[in-house]
């Protein structure tokens, strides 16, 4: 007797079981933006607390950081007030300049009379001599006021500049007075922290870390042979949806993952490492250094069938229950192995195939299963039923009343002249014998 099972093809979606560990996808380390002394901590800044995005973690003494900002903003002052005295020379540069400009056209007009005049012998040649000499001085003196204008435009731009460089200082400093405070940009819990209220810190040091529970990660080692059914046609990794299991005593937490990377180097024993991400919000009790089981969700498996993991031996051989009920051997392809099933492929399906394998079943060995058993064993059971019915029925069935008291006889009651079984007179033939219990004759 055996346990059989009928081969159906069907689509299984296999899951593939490894172990890994929790990794942290965002850490933040904590430092002072700018020396100077603690002035404000907060009472949650501890090992292991959870803070919200844009709390407060530290803040530095201002004072020195705001003293250059009144430093800043006195340059600033100073820098736009010499704007004001260049746009001021400007104006009286122009002013110089249209004057200057008008006495030389005046002198200019008085050569040309004084030429004339001199054409005809009116004045001397030394006068125009002496317009010549007044109007190059006056063409000098333009020449002048253009270059204080030129100049006066000059200062201008240079006060212009040295406002925005006092401006970027005063921004610079207003920033540095921000950052003073440090403050968490997301969601996540504190590590390593070794921040004292009053302790003087410079820019290198590390006061703690911040770790984002939103961006958590599991890093998980497969063989050669997992790792090549989680990638393509092309040889990428799929994004297969993954269960993250962390075992707490009688209470296990869960998470849901997908594949995200493989590591970008492999190690000597072989097999690869693949990272997940977790889709978990910053309220999970997970953390990095977990160790966790991983379920994979692998690609669906379509015309195969799933037998028990003791109905094949380790080639893939089964045996199919044949006609007459008898064992005949048969090879199929084993897809996948877990700890109870096997997936098969290649095999004979619509066939009835033993569901456990044992060490005296072999080709040509006659089986039945369990219901056919029964049915077998409750004709055994009415075959011994109706032999049994037979043999009382010859004991008592020749005379009336049986051979016992109550109207049959003894054999010491017989009469005179009959002989005993086998002599009898008249040439009676011996009673048949009875058949046994087993079916054997008597």
């Amino acid at each position: 007797t055996v346990r059989d099972q009928i081969l159906e093809p069907g689509t299984v979606i296999p899951v593939m079981t490894a172990y890994g560990t929790i990794e942290a996808g965002r850490v933040l380390e904590l430092r002072a933006a700018q020396p100077g002394r603690i002035v404000d901590l907060p009472t949650s800044f501890r090992e292991g607390s959870a803070v919200e995005a844009g709390a407060l973690l530290i803040r530095i003494d201002p004072a020195t950081t705001r003293s250059r900002e009144a430093d800043a903003m006195n340059t600033l002052a100073d820098a736009r007030s010499r704007e004001s005295q260049a746009v001021q020379a400007i104006s009286l540069a122009e002013a110089e300049l249209s004057a200057a400009q008008q006495q030389f056209d005046l002198r200019r007009e008085a050569l040309r009379r004084r030429v004339d005049l001199a054409n005809r012998g009116l004045v001397a040649r030394t006068a125009v001599e002496a317009d010549q000499l007044a109007l190059a001085s006056a063409e000098q003196s333009v020449i002048t006021r253009r270059q204080a204008l030129a100049n006066a435009r000059k200062q201008v731009e240079q006060a212009r500049l040295a406002i925005q460089r006092a401006d970027n200082t005063v921004t610079d400093t207003r920033r540095d007075i921000a950052d003073t405070a440090t403050r968490a940009p997301f969601l996540g819990v504190l590590s390593e922290t070794n921040a004292v209220l009053g302790r003087l810190v410079g820019t290198s040091e590390t006061l703690g870390k911040l770790i984002d529970l939103s961006a958590l990660e599991v890093a998980f080692r497969v063989s050669d042979a997992q790792f090549a059914r989680l990638l393509d046609a092309r040889g990428e990794l799929l994004p297969l949806k993954a269960r993250v299991s962390l075992s707490l005593g009688e209470r296990t937490i869960a998470a849901e993952a997908v594949l995200a990377r493989i590591a970008a180097v492999t190690g000597a024993e072989g097999g690869r490492t693949v990272y997940a991400t977790l889709v978990a919000d910053g309220r999970t009790p997970l953390r990095p250094g977990d160790f966790v089981s991983v379920s994979v969700t692998e690609p669906p498996l379509t015309q195969v069938a799933e037998i028990p993991a003791r109905a094949a031996t380790e080639s893939g051989v089964i045996y199919v229950i044949g006609e007459d009920n008898r064992l005949e051997e048969a090879q199929v392809r084993v897809l996948r192995r877990t700890a109870d099933t096997l997936v098969v492929t290649d095999a004979p399906f619509g066939k009835r195939i033993v569901a456990e394998l044992r060490p005296q079943l072999g080709p040509g060995i006659k089986v039945q299963n369990a219901a056919e058993a029964a049915i077998a064993q409750e004709e055994a059971k009415k075959q011994a039923a109706e032999r049994r019915a037979a043999r009382g029925g010859g004991e008592g069935g020749g005379r009336p009343g049986g051979g016992r008291p109550g109207g049959g006889r003894s054999e010491g009651d017989k009469p005179e002249g009959e002989k005993p079984e086998g002599g009898r007179p008249g040439g009676e033939q011996p009673a048949p014998a009875r058949e046994s219990s087993n079916g054997a004759s008597g």
